[in-house]
């Protein structure tokens, strides 16, 4: 064999090696890779098709993590495939196409978890309910929400301390619009409980909310809590009162 046709094959070689390992790159060879906010107790599979066993992020433990991801997306700076999470609490899925910056697109969303300090550690201590997430579209650009369309839920909350009391179950639904302004608008409405509530609540990237609305008791009782809570509202002619709520999530 001529030192010509001996190169040839040998980057031949070579070249279908690197082909093969791009395919199927161990997923476990890119574990000092993850964010420190998030850790995987078992890792296996390939970058493109793997699993994430004992998924937690920022101390709330997801349950399992699978994605299937297409090599050939990697090759124009983008993730596109899907991802599905499962535990014992929760779930939560969604078809992606981001940057490898984390921007991009999210079609399909669909989670729920609850809303206890038991499963992320950072939600409040005298709360508790079970949020849902049914989204269509959702456009994320800058480490912020830049659009959404679909539903989001809060059902069954509650407060447990220092008394027991049940707060209704409520959706948020947005239309996919983004104003002028980067902002999102969303009609919040209840779905049952106590109280009748309608609005509309304001997403301001990076992280700031504003509702304002109304809110209905549904029973005497009902129409007391709102007394005590909002004692500047003052009823309408129909009863509703005025509620007005901002801050940051």
């Amino acid at each position: 064999m001529t030192r010509g046709r001996l190169a040839l094959t040998i980057f031949a070689g070579l070249a279908v090696f690197l082909v093969v390992l791009f395919f199927y790159l161990p997923a476990s060879w890119f574990r000092s890779y993850l964010p420190p906010q998030l850790a995987c107790a078992e890792i296996g599979g390939s970058v493109w098709g793997g699993e994430c066993l004992g998924l937690s992020v920022l101390g709330a433990k997801l349950g399992d993590a699978t994605w299937d991801l297409a090599a050939t997306g990697a090759l124009r700076g983008r993730l596109v495939g899907d991802v599905d999470v499962r535990g014992a609490l929760a779930h939560a899925r969604a078809d992606l196409d981001l940057s490898f910056g984390g921007a991009g697109d999210l079609r399909n969303v669909q989670a729920q978890f609850p809303l206890d300090p038991g499963f992320v550690p950072q939600f409040p201590a005298d709360r508790r309910g079970l949020i849902s997430v049914d989204l269509k579209h959702a456009v994320i650009a800058g480490q912020a929400v830049k659009q959404l369309e679909g539903t989001i839920e809060l059902r069954d909350f509650r407060e447990i301390t220092p008394r027991l009391m049940e707060l209704g179950s409520y959706r948020a639904t947005f239309d996919g619009k983004t104003q002028p302004d980067g902002s999102l608008r969303g009609q919040v409405n209840d779905i049952g409980g106590p109280f009748r509530v309608e609005g509309t609540l304001v997403l301001t990237p990076p992280n700031q909310y504003v509702f304002q609305g109304n809110i209905t008791g549904r029973t005497a009782d009902a129409e007391r809590l709102i007394r005590e809570a909002i004692p500047y509202a003052r009823p309408d002619a129909s009863g509703r009162s005025e509620l007005d709520l901002e801050g940051t999530y």
